[in-house]
Order: structure tokens, then C-alpha cells, then sequence
């Protein structure tokens, strides 16, 4: 459990570059460490949303396509006007 501002970052640093599918390596909790001091030095009462708002710039995120949000529209009759 996570302790202090910088362990609690990043913690959140490397679950999410794991929820992206990306495969995590020593050279990328390298850089999340180097993140971390950084937004420790630059920003720390905002470290959170300082670390999320770089995270981007450090790291190839992949981009996963998002899911359509409805299905097609396939028009067809519902029976009306057929004079049945």
C-alpha cells in the first residue's frame, strides 16, 4: 500500500501503462521513476495531475480504437402500408 505522494503516483503510473496493454519493462519504470521525481520537484502539491498530464509525453501509449456506440442502422419495414 502505497505510503507517501510519490509511491502512490507511481503505483498509478505503472497500472496505467498496464491497463493499456502495454508490456512493462525495467526502461519504463525507469522513466515512471524519473517522472515521478520530476512532478515531485515541479509540482508537488499537484503531483497527481501534473504526472497524468505528462504520461503521455514519456511514454508510447497505445491508442485502442473506441467501440461503435450504437449498432448500424439497418432500415427495414415494420408492416405497415403492406394492406394486410
Amino acid at each position: 500500500m502505497a505510503h507517501t505522494q510519490g509511491e502512490h503516483a507511481l503505483a498509478r503510473v505503472l497500472e496505467y501503462m498496464a491497463g493499456t496493454g502495454a508490456e512493462l519493462t525495467d526502461a519504463h519504470t525507469l522513466i515512471a521513476f524519473k517522472l515521478i521525481e520530476e512532478g515531485l520537484h515541479s509540482s508537488p502539491d499537484d503531483l497527481m495531475g501534473w504526472v497524468m498530464d505528462e504520461l503521455p509525453q514519456r511514454f508510447d501509449v497505445p491508442q485502442r480504437p473506441l467501440p461503435p456506440v450504437a449498432p448500424d442502422i439497418v432500415r427495414g419495414s415494420i408492416g405497415y402500408g403492406d394492406g394486410a
